[in-house]
């Protein structure tokens, strides 16, 4: 009987251990069950500990470092410390169908040509749940270019491919848009397997970062569109593409920046 391989979940988190707790919960409630859980805490947190302590399970390992301000140092961290055949990620305020490992257990070991796999995601807050269009179909580098659709806490990859090709970029350059740069490299590095399933839901509700004033919200648009051309400015400098395919990309992000930008002014302009 072949031997199910071992899949290492990492799972970063920062002071919220109410939302861990039931992202946590979700993952071991898989019906895949020869998992290594790797919970990385960004911060020094004793309600983080706390919730590991009362799960009880042995197959969760706990970690703590000083904050680094963002997920991708607590990712690599984990991602340091797996050991499995393929790596998964999952934020602390996302959950997984109870059957999302098996089924990409599953998929990776009768199709070795690929080497990331991910899915679909609906989007939940307090009170509903809801699918948008932009968020779900496969990907290709070139699409990726244009609308990032591939959820983090999807993400199935082969360890032999993360270790080879390096884990989430910790440059303030890409900022809190690691995960994105992290895929869009990936892109270039092996094919993508697409589930045609919602087997994650990503958290959208209260308590996630946003922008609550006209100032910050301006800010943030022209971050934004700045983290991207400078990711697509990164990939293009580390790989052998053409600076041709980043043009039309980037044009089409700025105009919708400045449309994002536009339309800030004009609510707050109602509101005043």
């Amino acid at each position: 009987m072949k031997k199910s391989p071992l899949v290492s979940v990492v799972v970063p988190t920062h002071n919220r251990p109410d939302f861990l707790k039931r992202t946590l919960q979700s993952i071991l409630q898989q019906t895949y069950k020869n998992l290594q859980i790797i919970v990385v805490s960004n911060g020094f947190d004793s309600g983080n500990k706390k919730i590991v302590e009362y799960l009880q399970d042995s197959r969760i390992e706990y970690y703590e470092q000083e904050n680094s301000g963002g997920p991708a140092s607590p990712r690599n961290h984990g991602i340091r410390n797996s050991t499995g055949k393929y790596i998964a990620f999952c934020d602390d305020d996302d959950l997984w169908s109870p059957e999302k490992i098996q089924k990409q257990v599953d998929i990776m070991e009768e199709n070795n040509d690929f080497g990331f796999c991910y899915t679909k995601m609906l989007r939940f807050d307090e009170n509903r749940e809801w699918s948008v269009d932009r968020d779900a179909g496969p990907a290709s580098f070139q699409s990726l270019l244009f609308t990032s659709n591939v959820p983090i806490s999807s993400v199935f990859i082969k360890t032999s491919l993360i270790k080879k090709h390096g884990g989430f970029s910790e440059s303030t350059q890409v900022g809190i848009s690691e995960d994105y740069e992290f895929v869009l490299r990936y892109a270039l590095q092996t094919n993508f397997y697409f589930v045609d399933e919602f087997l994650i839901k990503y958290w959208s509700g209260n308590n996630r970062t946003s922008c609550l004033n006209f100032g910050k919200s301006i800010k943030t648009a022209l971050i934004h569109i700045k983290t991207i051309l400078n990711i697509y400015w990164i990939v293009y400098r580390n790989s052998e593409t053409s600076i041709q395919n980043y043009i039309k990309p980037a044009l089409f992000n700025i105009k919708n920046s400045i449309k994002v930008i536009l339309y800030i002014a004009m609510q707050h302009l109602k509101l005043r």
